[in-house]
């Protein structure tokens, strides 16, 4: 199921690019194709933590409550949260929530 959360990110963020399974190279692999640029790699930065944030949250709530949300709504949390992060951290950014939903770095002029 969490391989499939990771498959529609890289897609929301224009990677095309197969997952490793280490976590040391996935952080690593995560960042090399988001490519040089500063920007880039600040906002990468915020969406790889609120994913595993997420996934580890959604995990937890699977084994210990037996509770479980749809693919298409963890992605969503993920999206949220982000940009939540995001909007906090670099509140001189022009951030828009739909923008944001359809394309994170387009919309932030890093593209």
């Amino acid at each position: 199921m969490f391989g499939v959360v990771w498959y529609l990110l890289f897609r929301w963020l224009g990677f095309s690019t197969a997952i490793p399974l280490g976590v040391v190279d996935h952080f690593n692999q995560f960042f090399l194709d988001g490519g040089n640029v500063k920007a880039r790699g600040a906002i990468l930065h915020a969406i790889w933590f609120a994913i595993t944030w997420e996934i580890w949250k959604e995990r937890n709530n699977r084994l210990f409550n037996g509770k479980q949300s749809s693919i298409p709504n963890v992605v969503d949390k993920i999206k949220s949260l982000a940009f939540m992060w995001l909007k906090e951290k670099y509140p001189s950014l022009p951030f828009n929530y739909h923008a944001w939903w359809l394309s994170p770095f387009t919309i932030l002029g890093v593209g």
